[in-house]
């Protein structure tokens, strides 16, 4: 089931990240190449901001730059995903070591090695919000760039079941199909969506339309956080992408569409409470447009819809989460409840 990480043990693996890598830079025996941590040029080892869940660095080497992660569960789940990915596409990170941090508490603080990702002029990647944030009128041809890679993750099938995988959080629990996977999900979160006005006869009934949704029958590795975030620009002329830093799971493609379909929808229902049309609104429905172009229209409409209720339910909570944080605005809250409201309109007609 989808989970998300308790935010102290977060607080407490970025508190302790420096010792563990020390401990992988001089003792492990995977840089054999590299002097001690102390040793080492001011801007050899550089902490990537950003990384919520995991601890992030970028280490430079003679023999190649590379990542290293470090987190207590999912970077398994990643390494496995990453190499299901690589047949289909060159333009994922390559896994060069994985292992576990010695006396490092239980569950056990692993580590994770990647192949830096640089682009076709051999810098470090761009990342794809940074790109289009420079270069707007490039959204279309940026989206079609997502979908054609996108459609090349979803190439790798995995038959043994649906839902969370490996050491991701909630893996304990493998589904026969991936609409029992999101109607558990959605169970679990009925109280949330009742507290938006939706009453227990059409959570009844939109329980019945996931069942009912005709999702693919083998599952595929999906990325799980589709985002321009995590999408790198190996080249310009023309624009090609990767993909990466995954929070991967097994299931049906429509789940990695979905936050950029909901992206235009959260906008646009926005732009309807507000005098000027948000900033992202252009953007969003030029990425919308061109991934479209390049990704099949095998998707079905109802797969879809159930997609994008609940992974509006988990933005809803992330910008709940938010604002508590003064991080975003009422307004954000207030549109994402009013789409989740007006979806289940849609499943339960």
């Amino acid at each position: 089931m989808i989970m998300a990480a308790s935010s102290a043990s977060q607080e407490e693996l970025h508190q302790e990240a420096e010792a563990h890598l020390r401990w992988l830079l001089e003792e492990s025996g995977e840089f054999p190449d590299l002097p001690k941590l102390d040793q080492m040029e001011p801007d050899q080892v550089d902490s990537m901001g950003g990384g919520v869940d995991a601890a992030t660095y970028l280490v430079k080497r003679p023999d190649g730059d590379v990542v290293v992660k470090f987190n207590s569960e999912g970077l398994e789940a990643e390494a496995s995903a990453l190499r299901a990915w690589k047949p289909h596409t060159d333009r994922v990170p390559e896994v060069l070591g994985i292992g576990a941090v010695p006396s490092s508490g239980d569950p056990p603080i692993k580590y994770l090695i990647l192949a830096a990702l640089k682009n076709d002029d051999g810098d470090v990647i761009e990342t794809a919000d940074d790109f289009v944030e420079r270069s707007p009128e490039s959204a279309r041809e940026l989206g079609r760039a997502i979908g054609a890679e996108l459609r090349c993750l979803h190439q790798a099938v995995e038959r043994t079941g649906f839902g969370n995988f490996g050491d991701s959080l909630g893996s304990e629990r493998t589904y026969d199909t991936w609409s029992a996977y999101l109607e558990d999900f959605f169970a679990l979160h009925a109280d949330f969506v009742q507290q938006l006005g939706i009453d227990h006869d059409q959570i009844g009934a939109a329980r019945a339309f996931i069942r009912a949704c005709p999702f693919v029958s083998e599952g595929r590795f999906l990325h799980g956080d589709v985002t321009i975030r995590n999408v790198g620009v190996y080249s310009y002329r023309p624009i090609t992408v990767g993909l990466f830093d995954p929070n991967p799971l097994i299931g049906d493609p429509s789940w990695d569409i979905a936050p950029m379909m909901n992206n235009v929808a959260f906008n646009e229902l926005r732009y309807r409470r507000e005098s000027e049309p948000p900033a992202a609104l252009t953007r969003d429905r030029e990425l919308s447009s061109g991934f479209w172009e390049t990704y099949p229209g095998q998707v079905a409409k109802e797969s879809l819809l159930t997609a994008q209720l609940v992974q509006a339910i988990l933005q809803a909570e992330h910008r709940e989460a938010r604002v508590d944080q003064n991080q975003t605005d009422t307004v954000d809250v207030e549109v994402t409840h009013e789409f989740i409201r007006s979806l289940v309109d849609q499943v339960t007609a």
